[in-house]
C-alpha cells in the first residue's frame, strides 16, 4: 500500500509539473523564447512520468487484489474443510472390518449379498442420531440416546445420511434390546405408563424373511417359541448401546 501511495504522490507531483511546463511552453513557443525547448522537455518528462506511475499504480493495485481474493479463497477453503472434519467427527461411523458386519453379511442369501448398499453397514448416525444395522435391509434407529429404537426396513434406502429416504417403519417402536440370528429378530420392549413410574417390559418375535411378529409377556417364552421356530442365536439379549459397541 506504501508503494501505491508513493506512486500516487509521484503521479500528483509530475501532473503539476506537467502543467506547469505547458503553460509556460506555450508562452515561450508563441514568443519564440529560447526556453521554449526546455519547457517541452519538460512537459515529455512530466507526462511520461505520469503515465509510468498510472501503469505502475494499476498493476500494484492489481496485484493486491488478486493476492486478497487468494488469501480469501484460501482462507474459505480452511473453513470448509475444518467443518468437514467437525461434520466427520460428529458423525458415527462403524470399521468396515469389524467381525459383526462381517457375521451380518454372512446371514445374506448369496443371490442378495455384495447387492446391498455397503453404506448399509458403515454409516450409524450423525450426533444424537443412531443407527444400528441389523440383517440387510433392517436396522433399528434411535433418537437422542441409544436406549429405546425403532426397527425400519431399508430395501428402498441408496443414501442413508438423509431423512425421510425411503426406509419404511415396521410398526415396531420402544425397542431396548436385542438378539437375533439369521431368520429372526428377538426384542425387548420398556413400556412407560402415565399411571406409573414403573416400567414394563414386553417382547416380540420379528421373522426377517416373513416380516411376521408376535408378542409375549416373557422373556422365557419368547425363547422358548423362538427355538421352536428354530432360532440359533444368543439366549441373552443385549442392550443397543452394548450391540452399538460390537461396531
Amino acid at each position: 500500500m506504501f508503494t501505491i501511495a508513493l506512486l500516487i504522490g509521484i503521479a500528483i507531483i509530475s501532473l503539476v509539473l506537467t502543467v506547469v511546463a505547458l503553460v509556460f511552453g506555450v508562452i515561450a513557443f508563441a514568443n519564440s523564447k529560447p526556453s521554449k525547448f526546455i519547457w517541452l522537455t519538460t512537459f515529455l518528462i512530466g507526462l511520461t512520468s505520469i503515465i509510468i506511475c498510472v501503469i505502475l499504480a494499476v498493476t500494484k493495485t492489481v496485484n493486491a487484489v488478486e493476492k486478497f481474493t487468494e488469501n480469501t479463497i484460501g482462507q474459505f477453503e480452511n473453513m470448509t474443510d475444518s467443518l468437514s472434519s467437525f461434520e466427520s467427527v460428529d458423525q458415527h461411523q462403524a470399521n468396515s472390518s469389524s467381525a459383526q458386519i462381517q457375521l451380518l453379511k454372512s446371514y445374506l442369501d448369496p443371490t442378495v449379498l455384495n447387492n446391498e448398499p455397503e453404506e448399509f453397514y458403515s454409516y450409524l448416525g450423525f450426533k444424537d442420531y443412531y443407527r444400528y444395522p441389523l440383517r440387510y435391509p433392517y436396522s433399528i434407529h434411535c433418537i437422542y440416546d441409544q436406549t429405546t429404537g425403532e426397527l425400519y426396513n431399508e430395501i428402498n434406502v441408496t443414501r442413508f445420511d438423509e431423512n425421510d429416504n425411503g426406509e419404511i417403519y415396521s410398526g415396531i417402536e420402544q425397542i431396548n434390546k436385542i438378539a437375533f440370528d439369521k431368520n429372526h429378530l428377538l426384542i425387548e420392549q420398556e413400556i412407560t405408563s402415565s399411571r406409573t413410574d414403573k416400567l414394563k417390559y414386553r417382547y416380540v418375535l420379528f421373522n426377517f424373511n416373513s416380516e411376521k411378529k408376535e408378542e409375549y409377556s416373557t422373556l422365557q417364552k419368547l425363547l422358548e417359541s423362538a427355538k421352536e421356530k428354530g432360532y440359533n442365536g444368543p439366549d441373552t439379549l443385549m442392550s443397543l448401546k452394548q450391540y452399538y459397541l460390537l461396531f
